[in-house]
């Protein structure tokens, strides 16, 4: 498995340095708006495209190590954000595995075609989120006894 691995990350990072530079938006308002209805189209593009990997390449992580999952991740992350996809895990101590296991969740539908999306993992409903025992922002929201109750719904 170290063997794909290093090739997957090989992929990542041929990915990365391939990355075109960040479009410019332009000088004056009438640019900057029709940058901005261009990109509120949100048109996808294949993983592969876009990362250098397509989700049928990437392993379980339940496959894999702490350490292969980690090292596949990083190169992941750094792929992704050099082709304008930045990603943010919400909550603090996230396992590797889990952060791993939902952003390839992500490379089965692609990602956005330009640059300046963030993936952070919120959809607002929180009894449904695979990071909510890692996230604070629920504690604003939710108290502990509504959440398990809503949890158990489901």
């Amino acid at each position: 498995m170290d063997r794909y691995i290093k090739q997957l990350i090989e992929d990542f990072n041929l990915s990365e340095s391939l990355a075109e530079p960040e479009p410019e938006i332009g000088d004056s308002y009438e640019e900057f708006e029709e940058y901005m209805l261009e990109f509120e189209k949100g048109e996808l593009v294949d993983s592969k495209e876009k990362a250098g990997v397509s989700y049928d390449e990437l392993p379980p992580a339940d496959k894999m190590t702490d350490k292969q999952v980690e090292r596949l991740l990083e190169a992941m992350l750094n792929s992704l954000s050099a082709n304008g996809t930045d990603v943010s895990f919400p909550g603090d101590g996230v396992p590797v595995k889990l952060a791993y296991k939902e952003l390839r969740e992500h490379f089965k539908e692609g990602f956005y075609a330009m640059s300046g999306w963030t993936i952070d993992f919120c959809s607002g409903w929180c009894p449904d989120c695979a990071f909510v025992d890692y996230c604070k922002n629920k504690d604003d929201i939710w108290t502990k006894e509504e959440l398990e109750k809503e949890r158990i719904r489901k």
